[in-house]
């Protein structure tokens, strides 16, 4: 996909895919690894929408993610072993 833009569902499939969960409101995602906790939010309401580029922005910086590596791991380019190898190598999980 060559735009940064991206449907709610594919968004909430990929990132369920790689461990993330979401809580009872529907609305945020957590991924617990090692020490870390890191959590995102998307509107549950969202999931037929196209999410733009503020959002992906958004969500990559909560996910201590470039928005080149976020949408590689929506479109399953970055694996969850990819991303726990990124974030251990920021120090974020031990």
């Amino acid at each position: 996909m060559g735009s940064s833009n991206r449907k709610g569902r594919d968004i909430d499939a990929a990132l369920r895919q790689k461990g993330f969960w979401r809580d009872k409101s529907g609305d945020h995602f957590f991924y617990f690894y090692g020490n870390a906790k890191i959590k995102t939010k998307m509107s549950h309401g969202a999931m037929g929408d196209s999410i733009g580029a503020d959002l992906i922005a958004h969500m990559s910086r909560q996910l201590h993610l470039s928005k080149e590596q976020f949408l590689a791991l929506i479109d399953c380019n970055l694996d969850a072993a990819g991303y726990r190898a990124i974030i251990e190598s920021l120090g974020i999980a031990q």
